[in-house]
Formats: C-alpha cells, sequence, structure tokens
C-alpha cells in the first residue's frame, strides 16, 4: 500500500469530504513531481525545512498568490504531521517554514441588487426544487454537500416554525439550523408533491439524491439570466453577511453555519471590494 494511499485513508477517517482529500492528494503530487524534478527521487524522510523553503520561493516565482503558497504549506504540514506520529519521518520539515504574509480579503457575496435580481429570476424561470434550493442555500446557509444530503426526516416544519438537520456537516458535526417563514412557506408546498427518502432526489431514477454538480449547474443557468455570478458558496456567504449586518452576534452566526472558529465568521465584518470602491467615491471632485 502506497504512502499517498495511506494517508489518504487517514484524511477520509478524518471525515474530510472527497473534494477535500483530492485537493490535499493533488498538491502533495505536484510537491513530489517538484522534489523528484530536483532531487531525482522522492523520500518524504529526506526533505528537509530548505526544500519545502524552496518549494516555497518556487511557487512564488511562478506567480503563485500568496493564499495558494500558503495553502500548499498547510496540506505539507499536515502530511509530515501525520508522517512523524506514523515514524515515517523523524521530524517535520514545515516546522520552521513561514507562511507568505497576504491581505485578507471578505468572501465574495451578493450585493443586495444582485440578490434581489438573484430571486426574482429564479421565481420567474425555476422549478419550485429550484427555489427551494436557492432558498436553503440563502435563507440557511447550508454548504452544498449539505444541501443534497439531505432526507426527508431532516426537515421539521411546524405551524410558527421548523428547521432542518445536518447531520454531517464538516468534520462530521450535527447541527440544527432554523427555517424563517421564507423557506418554510416554500418548502412546504414543495413537501407536498415529494415521496422517497431524498429531499432533492436524483432525476435518473436511481434511488440516489442529486449531485453537487448539479446544483451548481443550476445557479450558473439562473446566474446566465440574471446576469449575476452565483455559486453556491457565494449564496452561504450571503447569508452570513446578512445576518452580521443584520446585528446578529458572531457567536450565533457561527453556529448557524457550522464555524468552528470564530476567526472564519468574522470575515462577514471585513469589508467588501464594493464597500470600499464606495468609500473613495466620496471623496470624488466629479
Amino acid at each position: 500500500m502506497g504512502l499517498l494511499h495511506t494517508f489518504e485513508l487517514y484524511l477520509r477517517g478524518r471525515g474530510l469530504s472527497d473534494h477535500t482529500v483530492t485537493d490535499y492528494l493533488s498538491t502533495l503530487r505536484r510537491f513530489a513531481g517538484w522534489v523528484e524534478q530536483t532531487y531525482g527521487d522522492f523520500d518524504p524522510a529526506a526533505v528537509t525545512p530548505l526544500d519545502v523553503a524552496d518549494y516555497r520561493r518556487y511557487l512564488l516565482e511562478r506567480g503563485r498568490k500568496p493564499a495558494t503558497v500558503n495553502h500548499a504549506l498547510d496540506v505539507l504540514s499536515s502530511f509530515f504531521s501525520w508522517a512523524v506520529v506514523e515514524k515515517v519521518v523523524q521530524s517535520d520539515p514545515t516546522a520552521g517554514v513561514k507562511r507568505v504574509r497576504e491581505q485578507k480579503k471578505a468572501p465574495r457575496w451578493l450585493e443586495r441588487r444582485e440578490l434581489g435580481t438573484l430571486v426574482r429570476t429564479v421565481r420567474k424561470y425555476g422549478s419550485l426544487r429550484d427555489q427551494v434550493l436557492v432558498m436553503l442555500l440563502l435563507h440557511a446557509g447550508l454548504r452544498v454537500s449539505e444541501v443534497v444530503a439531505l432526507r426527508l426526516d431532516d426537515v421539521v416544519i411546524r405551524e410558527r416554525s421548523g428547521f432542518v438537520r445536518v447531520r454531517q456537516g464538516k468534520g462530521d458535526k450535527y447541527r440544527e439550523v432554523p427555517l424563517n417563514v421564507t423557506v418554510r412557506r416554500v418548502l412546504s408546498e414543495y413537501l407536498a408533491g415529494l415521496t422517497g427518502e431524498w429531499l432533492f432526489p436524483s432525476r435518473r431514477g436511481r434511488g440516489g439524491h442529486i449531485t453537487t454538480r448539479a446544483v451548481e449547474k443550476v445557479l450558473v443557468r439562473f446566474g446566465r439570466l440574471a446576469g449575476v455570478e452565483v455559486t453556491p458558496h457565494r449564496l452561504r456567504h450571503t447569508f452570513g453577511k446578512l445576518l452580521v449586518d443584520a446585528g446578529e452576534s458572531l457567536d450565533r452566526v457561527a453556529t448557524l453555519m457550522g464555524h468552528s472558529n470564530l476567526n472564519t465568521t468574522a470575515r462577514y465584518t471585513r469589508p467588501s471590494v464594493q464597500d470600499l470602491e464606495r468609500a473613495v467615491e466620496k471623496l470624488a471632485w466629479e
């Protein structure tokens, strides 16, 4: 069994998504390829802090953004920390290598005008299922992987309240997200004509649920019709931003979104590019 395959099993055992595992392994293979090209072969036990620092410089010289370089360092750190525990290497060569300083940017969310245009477009051209998908991403802040995995019994609708159960959020964390009246109204209508196990069953008739890729395609379609750049994660960011703008505390927003670190939630307090543009425009003389 290869070393990377063993590391893959470790990552999956931590409950990381398929996307994250694939990304980690691809990043590691790129590093291994660079080591092989530079030294002839890739032996994790022979990698030194100087090698990692040289790879960091190599990525920067190739024009990689600081966030991309830091992500590569994070992946290498995760791999070598695991390798130390497994006694594959004696020490972690990433320990003394500094991350690249980067300007912290706010996540990309929809401005109110964009949001209004998108919602009107979905109502006009979308099916009831499409509307429910958008509402759960926007009004409940669910990750796209959480939305597609919802079962019918994960949805609880009462006369004046309701919530959805996220059974396996990021890191396999369970949480319950309340549903406001806007979501409950469209969900109730959608549920009335639905049978089976899944809230969003696959249309292929195989008994499973729709894929995250299918949701992304739905949003791309409506985004084009509305003239708005939209992704599942951008709708989730919009949910967080709207809550912060409404005066909700960061701990409440973090709980609703399934964040384990308040620093992640604090991103929604940062000004967007549009906020900064409006600020400097106030000083214009024309």
